[in-house]
């Protein structure tokens, strides 16, 4: 019995050492995993420098891998565009950049930080992808919205990008008016059916071959394809 006993005392403390040193060998993997796992993603660096990082957006994209990409990836369309215009547009085109990153920097008032300041990014990667010419521009597609009869006739030409960060129209608009330009640029919002496209003061809605173009103070108006 004393034998039997001995065995079976002997079994049980080589298993619970043997359990012991299991689950310590797997915490100690899952820290070390945990570890190089954190240590790459807070290794990406955004384009500026973190040492003279100012203001809790900037800090926070110091802090945060994927604001950090996308700062990154911003930078690197941004000269791409810069190369792409003409010299007599260079002033212009620097002095929105700076007021976009003022914009950007305004996230620190939102109630979700993050958010703000993704969506800011994507919007004005768009904007520079598309300017970059980074993608073939697509086949353009005409439309004529109102009608001649009541004077309301407007007629559109859509460039549909998919591939930017965020899918986009460009729209030509003729005629234009004291809130719609000549040449626009529109972000897809969520929409029940079809693709709701938002401008600065108008929106365009397409779906199955019609749409409808919405600007500020004016009726809204349905378009054919041509």
């Amino acid at each position: 019995m004393r034998i039997q006993a001995s065995f079976f005392t002997t079994l049980f403390t080589t298993a619970t050492i043997s359990s012991v040193v299991f689950a310590f060998s797997a915490l100690a993997t899952t820290f070390v995993t945990t570890f190089a796992t954190t240590f790459a993603t807070n290794s990406v660096s955004p384009a500026y420098d973190c040492d003279k990082a100012q203001g809790q957006v900037e800090l926070l994209i110091c802090e945060d891998s994927q604001l950090a990409q996308l700062d990154v990836q911003l930078s690197e369309t941004y000269k791409k565009a810069l190369n792409q215009i003409g010299s007599d547009e260079v002033a212009t085109f620097k002095a929105f950049q700076r007021g976009w990153i003022k914009g950007r920097d305004d996230c620190w008032k939102a109630a979700d930080i993050k958010q703000c300041v993704q969506s800011s990014y994507e919007t004005r990667l768009t904007e520079l992808q598309i300017a970059a010419a980074e993608f073939e521009v697509p086949e353009p597609v005409q439309y004529e919205c109102g009608s001649q009869a009541n004077g309301t006739l407007t007629k559109i030409t859509a460039y549909f990008y998919n591939e930017t960060a965020i899918p986009a129209a460009m729209l030509t608009i003729s005629p234009t008016s004291n809130y719609i330009k000549a040449t626009n640029i529109a972000l897809i919002t969520r929409t029940a059916s079809g693709a709701k496209y938002q401008g600065q003061n108008f929106s365009f809605w397409t779906h199955q071959g019609e749409a409808t173009f919405s600007q500020f103070e004016q009726a809204d108006l349905s378009c054919q394809t041509q």
